[in-house]
């Protein structure tokens, strides 16, 4: 019965969880077609082991197998095939009943397709990886980055890390409507600077955003931010493997 119910956190009661309402719906149709009233017990399963044992005996011999068909099991092949089919921790904790987020990180811990998915945000997947030459205006030197005016050369706290140096606007962030530094990869008026190293910092700083966000349950892959630190990632790559072409 504990799987059917979870704590109000206002006053301390239980209460059935939605999804599992026609259940006791159905049970509460049948006592009354039965003519079943009054203190009688709901259900006809005597105990929480009894009820256990009921489910087991019904799901072996549905599937014809003794691996599995305890509730236990049937509870953590669910939880594992939400995350593998890509749910929030948000999601997981909901459909578990856990208080906390991060009770169910062994579940992301396990899964081949979660970790799949950040290695796809990190650029470190090579069947995500893109091949595809993202375009941009032109490499400059350190020189020609100085010579630029301040408005030209690009610097922001893309989440909440201060990056600078990277290269400039050939238009000028203000008149830019979109988020410097990560918006500027992959823009067409990027003037990146020719430089592996610096944008090397600026890939392993946007790798340890997704972890960050990951680890802290914020890592939902629909998310925009999600998806942009995705992209963005990728578009560095980009430029550092056609500085690398440059200097081979």
């Amino acid at each position: 019965m504990q799987r059917f119910l979870h704590k109000d956190a206002t006053d301390g009661s239980h209460t059935v969880k939605r999804e599992w309402a026609p259940l006791f719906v159905a049970f509460h149709g049948k006592r009354k077609a039965e003519g079943i009233t009054g203190a009688a017990r709901f259900s006809p399963v005597g105990s929480s082991y009894e009820a256990g044992a009921r489910i087991a005996a019904l799901t072996r011999k549905l599937i014809g197998s003794d691996d599995l068909g305890t509730a236990t099991d049937l509870r953590h092949t669910a939880a594992q095939r939400l995350v593998d089919a890509g749910a929030s921790h948000e999601e997981l904790a909901e459909f578990m009943g856990h208080s906390h987020i991060q009770t169910g990180l062994v579940y992301y811990e396990t899964s081949a397709t979660h970790a799949e998915r950040v290695n796809r945000a990190l650029g470190a997947s090579d069947v995500y990886r893109r091949v595809a030459k993202i375009a941009h205006d032109r490499f400059i030197s350190p020189e020609e980055l100085t010579l630029l005016k301040g408005e030209q050369q690009i610097a922001g706290v893309p989440h909440g890390i201060p990056i600078a140096g990277i290269g400039g606007c050939s238009s000028g962030q203000p008149v830019c409507p979109y988020n410097p530094v990560t918006s500027c990869y992959g823009c067409r008026k990027f003037m990146p600077l020719h430089d592996k190293a610096m944008h090397e910092d600026v890939l392993a700083a946007m790798r340890e955003v997704v972890v960050f966000f990951d680890q802290s349950s914020l890592g939902d892959i629909s998310s925009p931010v999600y998806l942009q630190l995705q992209r963005t990632i990728a578009e560095i790559q980009v430029v550092i493997e056609e500085i690398e072409g440059d200097n081979r």
